[in-house]
């Protein structure tokens, strides 16, 4: 008896160390231009103890696959075949995973996609279209079209209550839409000319608004009350050497990201290649530090659940970066590993 008992100890102390290693490797997907080097949506594995990362592998072949959203099980990115352009979803359910559909109804890729449980919202900055989909018994079906005007720079889509919110950069402006009421106008968010508002992300309670501009290069805090924002703040997140010249004309700020926790954002900034981190803690936000990407035009980056850790996207040169973060003082304290990645755009975490 004592010895049945003895296996079945170190059976479970066996499945339990398999389960353990396991959950230690995290699945990433990224999303990438297609170029000679780069085909579609790469998967690869991060490791949430020592950030070490795996070769990419190539998930699933398509043209301009540049933006991956996942929700729950579904993963959804840009396709562009034979000279359509629209969304593909693949569920990732099985360990096989299914393709559940695609609709090719734009001229131009998305450059954003976000899933909200219930609808898909894709941003297009040629088109100046939101796309809006409702997955049927079947499979995607288009609920919604909303029109910006050719151009616009739509760049995301934010989800604020019953409302979705989206920038378009180069009408210098957010437009607000109201879910209840067919996704009609319900309102606008003016910025400065020159601006270029571009992504933007929300605390938790929804009572403040951080807005990055890819123009000017700025910061813009709003204090909001259901659908008015109240502008708190503005502040340049480059270096006060780039202040003027022909530094300040490469410099092109692209991703936000709010920490968990709420006291620190981080701001990927082309051109200069760097990251911003601000402390937005206070009542005052202000820059704590100008950190170097690790490569070349860091488009996108995540911050792991733990939030002990940022992965840069650096779509020119450095390929993926996993970079070390202290959780106390918001600062990155280092490059932990590198893993090559052509054209990567965009990246998300399988949770």
């Amino acid at each position: 008896m004592e010895a049945v008992m003895e296996e079945d100890r170190k059976k479970i102390c066996s499945n339990t160390d398999v389960i353990k290693k396991e959950r230690l490797w995290q699945e990433v997907y990224a999303g990438t231009y297609t170029s000679e080097k780069s085909k579609g949506v790469y998967r690869f594995l991060f490791n949430r103890e020592n950030a070490e990362m795996t070769e990419p592998e190539l998930f699933y072949e398509a043209g301009n696959a540049k933006w991956v959203s996942l929700s729950g099980d579904m993963l959804a990115f840009p396709v562009e075949k034979e000279g359509r352009a629209g969304t593909c979803f693949v569920s990732l359910k099985d360990k096989a995973a299914k393709r559940v559909g695609e609709i090719l109804e734009e001229k131009d890729t998305p450059c954003f996609i976000l899933q909200d449980g219930e609808f898909t919202y894709t941003a297009n900055y040629h088109d100046g279209t939101v796309m809006v989909y409702h997955m049927g018994k079947d499979g995607p079906v288009i609920a919604g079209r909303i029109e910006n005007g050719r151009e616009a720079g739509c760049h995301q889509v934010i989800v604020h209550g019953a409302y979705i919110m989206v920038p378009c950069l180069t009408q210098h402006v957010i437009r607000l839409f109201d879910r209840r009421n067919g996704f009609r106008t319900a309102g606008t968010i003016q910025f400065p000319d020159g601006s270029g508002p571009r992504h933007g992300v929300f605390d938790h309670s929804h009572s403040k608004l951080y807005v990055v501009s890819e123009w000017s290069n700025e910061l813009f805090i709003f204090d909001v009350q259901d659908n008015t924002f109240l502008l708190r703040q503005q502040l340049s997140v480059l270096p006060a050497k780039t202040a003027g010249g022909e530094n300040k004309q490469k410099a092109s700020a692209a991703a936000v990201r709010l920490a968990e926790d709420e006291r620190f954002l981080y701001i990927s900034v082309r051109g200069l290649d760097l990251l911003t981190v601000v402390d937005v803690s206070g009542r005052k936000a202000a820059v704590l530090e100008h950190v170097s990407s690790g490569g070349e035009h860091p488009r996108d980056f995540v911050l792991t659940g733990e939030g002990g850790h940022l992965l840069v996207a650096n779509r020119f040169s450095g390929g993926i970066v996993s970079m070390k973060r202290n959780r106390e003082s918001g600062r990155i304290t280092g490059i932990q590993s590198r893993i090559s990645m052509p054209e990567g755009v965009s990246l998300v975490i399988r949770q």
